[in-house]
């Protein structure tokens, strides 16, 4: 008989070790762990955050770890699931173009939290991570496109991803870690059923179940309970229950570049798919002010997972402005554009870009749905009385092939930042994300706290900031 399919993944979590001297993956997992902590923190001032804290913890509970914006200590799954919905809360975290998922906030969260409760060192906690968004990335791109127009990726790869970070954490070996992401797959589930009953609101829990569902399979692998080595590719494994036939197998073996760099730090706060066409937006906003914000007709021309995802028109709530390409589209031709600080009630009230967004079509592009996932491309053409103008981009603002600078990525921290009713110390967390980086001795997890002051009441996102 073939070896199991996810061995691979498994051997590879279970005996990844980190090369010190490697500078592009020391910047890397900076970048990593501050897209994911600033997005944690600025989840606190999006109007669900408190709901989410409700359903996650329980009244009277106690534990080792935080949760952000919470008082006292909560279990490890309750406050790792908290964290990881509240951390996707602002759709501000990282995205993969290939798995169309979004590996941090399944993985981070879920790593934090161990982390926090056993007192586990940078260096490990560093290899957890590049194990488990390895996993989430490979098994959500050898699942494919086929499985993403159904099923949520982030949150069934991203349940496996989680079981192979937190492998790594605890010292699973290779088996122990083929049961935990068993385990995993076993429970791996997220319908796109919400976005059809009009229940955007409910997409975080995805990141939350991803979370629970991996660190109790990496516990219950710690503990001896044997897992489904062939819960991919068994005859009712993965792939069979949801009818996938063309699975690649090649994602499934991990290369010598960790998949880690191919992660896209996100430019805007919305949904992942209609990202190129608001670069394409705002190239069009800047270079032609007036026929932008004018009243000539709009055409968006995207892959069709686009449409499927992004399609919402009208939308009722900011939530549901997140996955409205023609809204967004929209107020970013008026020079309103959906920014980390722009997208909020004020601008789904704007009554001049919902006049817009009604000018704003929508359609499918074949030639770009045939080049997606692997990129993303988008046009915006304004039909302008003396002719068309269009701007085209095949890749992203924060792509591998437009990545951040240090620099900007600290400006964008700092937007971000915004977004939160803490006073937050941005010096003091880019620290603490250097210190990560680097392996320092004295990294402690539930040290990313500390650059939170006394919270600020009050539902507003504006907040006060210490001088830094």
């Amino acid at each position: 008989m073939s070896r199991p399919a996810l061995e691979p993944l498994a051997c590879f979590a279970a005996s990844l070790c980190l090369d010190s001297g490697d500078a592009r993956l020391r910047e890397r997992l900076w970048t990593t762990m501050l897209d994911w902590s600033s997005a944690l923190l600025a989840g606190t001032g999006q109007g669900l955050a408190g709901r989410y804290r409700q359903a996650s913890l329980q009244p009277g509970e106690s534990g080792p770890c935080t949760v952000v914006a919470t008082p006292g200590r909560h279990p490890v799954v309750s406050a790792a699931c908290a964290n990881a919905a509240i951390s996707h809360l602002w759709e501000v975290d990282d995205a993969h173009r290939d798995s169309t998922s979004h590996p941090g906030i399944t993985v981070l969260p879920a790593v934090m939290a161990v982390a926090e409760a056993r007192r586990v060192d940078a260096s490990t906690v560093a290899a957890a991570v590049i194990a488990g968004i390895e996993t989430v990335i490979r098994v959500g791109s050898h699942l494919g496109a086929a499985h993403y127009r159904t099923c949520h990726t982030t949150a069934t790869a991203g349940s496996l991803g989680a079981a192979a970070a937190v492998s790594r954490m605890i010292g699973l070996d290779a088996e122990r870690t083929l049961w935990a992401l068993g385990h995993a797959g076993t429970q791996a589930a997220g319908l796109w059923a919400f976005l059809d009953d009009s229940a955007a609101e409910a997409k975080a829990f995805h990141a939350a179940t991803a979370v629970r569902n991996g660190i109790m399979a990496a516990l219950l692998a710690e503990s001896g309970v044997p897992g489904a080595s062939r819960v991919l590719e068994g005859p009712r494994g993965m792939r069979a229950a949801w009818g996938l036939k063309d699975c690649d197998p090649a994602w499934l073996v991990p290369g010598p570049d960790p998949m880690l760099h191919a992660v896209t730090v996100k430019g805007w706060p919305v949904c992942g798919q209609m990202h190129s066409a608001l670069d394409c937006a705002a190239a069009l906003a800047e270079a032609h002010p007036q026929a932008a914000a004018g009243e000539a007709p709009v055409a968006v021309d995207l892959p069709a997972s686009a449409l499927a995802i992004a399609g919402l028109t009208e939308p009722a709530d900011v939530a549901a402005a997140k996955f409205s390409t023609a809204f967004c589209v929209a107020a970013t031709l008026c020079g309103k554009a959906p920014t980390f600080k722009g997208l909020n009630a004020s601008l789904l009230a704007d009554t001049a870009v919902r006049a817009r967004a009604a000018a704003v079509t929508v359609r499918e592009d074949p030639s770009f749905t045939a080049r997606f996932p692997a990129e993303r491309p988008a046009r915006v053409t304004i039909r302008a009385k003396e002719g068309d103008i269009i701007v085209e981009r095949s890749f992203r603002r924060g792509d591998p092939e437009a990545p951040w600078s240090r620099d900007a990525m600290i400006a964008r921290t700092d937007e971000v930042l915004a977004l939160t009713p803490l006073r937050t110390d941005p010096v003091q967390l880019v620290d603490w994300c250097d210190r990560f980086a680097d392996g320092h001795p004295d990294w402690q997890a539930g040290n990313l706290f500390a650059c939170i002051g006394p919270e600020i009441q009050g539902d507003s996102p504006q907040k006060e900031r210490r001088a830094s």
